[in-house]
């Protein structure tokens, strides 16, 4: 992405985080200091610029996330990607609000959500492949990673830190059987 789309990206999560996603684009363009006309240069329609926005949202959260198949799948290597997703949710608060918003209201096309797992599946094939190993328990590997994303968004919801985030992390490795 560009910085003009970038621009038009932080203006419209903005709005739609204060204002909601049915504001028009002209009020986007307007916050985002550009015209009408550039906006819809950027991102050919509204559709397309609500699936940027979420895509940016998501593959942001995402690559802070160290290890994905490129290492073992075990406590340590889980706890940094842990770590990493806590401290890019925090340090960005509104990514991951517009992310769920847009996801939530079922706005990000299903071709955008497609695309999305796609830049994901390594971390489908490290969380698959410890189950295969009987490294963790779990119905499946979707099942499982949401149920880390989860437990993550939990303690950003209850802003645990410390001590108390390490304790939502020991639960999450006893609740998929990660003992190493």
């Amino acid at each position: 992405m560009n910085d003009r789309q970038l621009q038009i990206i932080d203006a419209a999560t903005v709005l739609f985080l204060s204002e909601g996603v049915g504001v028009s684009t002209a009020r986007i363009a307007k916050a985002a200091g550009v015209s009408n006309g550039t906006l819809f240069n950027a991102f050919s329609t509204k559709q397309a610029l609500i699936d940027a926005i979420y895509q940016h949202a998501k593959l942001g959260m995402f690559a802070a996330m160290p290890h994905a198949g490129d290492a073992r799948f075990d406590r340590a290597n889980l706890y940094e990607n842990w770590q990493g997703y806590l401290a890019r949710a925090r340090a960005h608060p509104q990514e991951r609000e517009i992310m769920h918003l847009l996801l939530d209201a079922g706005l990000a096309s299903e071709q955008m959500q497609a695309e999305i797992e796609q830049h994901l599946a390594p971390y489908a094939v490290w969380i698959q492949n410890a189950l295969d190993h009987n490294m963790i328990k779990g119905p499946n590997a979707a099942f499982i990673g949401r149920l880390i994303l989860f437990q993550i968004d939990l303690v950003i919801t209850e802003n645990l830190h410390s001590s108390d985030a390490d304790l939502a992390f020991d639960m999450l490795c006893k609740a998929i059987g990660l003992t190493q």
